[in-house]
């Protein structure tokens, strides 16, 4: 269904869609409405919501095993397992500046992946705000 409805979206159809799959709407959508208990609390493009995230999640994998590991002052950062750290990133801050830092322990940054969805984590922290 995922892929039709892409298809129609390519071919410049309008597509008005209700779902809980997040992710999908944050692919597909330019503009998005969130409802809560059955009032429209915001109504923007997915550009500008995704703007105002004040932070981002990301999975760091190493190169080599994690063997010892130092805080970075300034940045959340947590050891998930062997080869990965998780970061919480502030809007402010790059992650090329935790990634030399992290060389200077000796930790190679192989990879970086974000870690959630972004529309879910807006869309979760305007309903607790409402």
């Amino acid at each position: 269904m995922w892929k039709f409805m892409a298809e129609l979206n390519e071919t410049g159809t309008t597509i008005i869609l209700t779902t809980h799959y997040l992710e999908e709407a944050e692919k597909m959508c330019r503009n998005v409405a969130i409802i809560d208990r059955g009032e429209i609390i915001e109504n923007t493009s997915i550009k500008h919501l995704l703007s105002t995230l004040e932070s981002e999640t990301y999975i760091l994998l190493t190169t080599g095993e994690i063997k010892q590991f130092k805080p970075v002052e300034g940045y959340e950062l947590k050891r998930l397992d062997s080869f990965a750290l998780r970061l919480e990133l502030l809007r402010d801050q790059n992650i090329g500046d935790v990634i030399r830092l992290l060389n200077g322990q000796g930790i190679e940054v192989k990879s970086v992946r974000s870690k959630s969805n972004k529309l879910e984590e807006l869309f979760l922290n305007l309903v607790n705000k409402n």
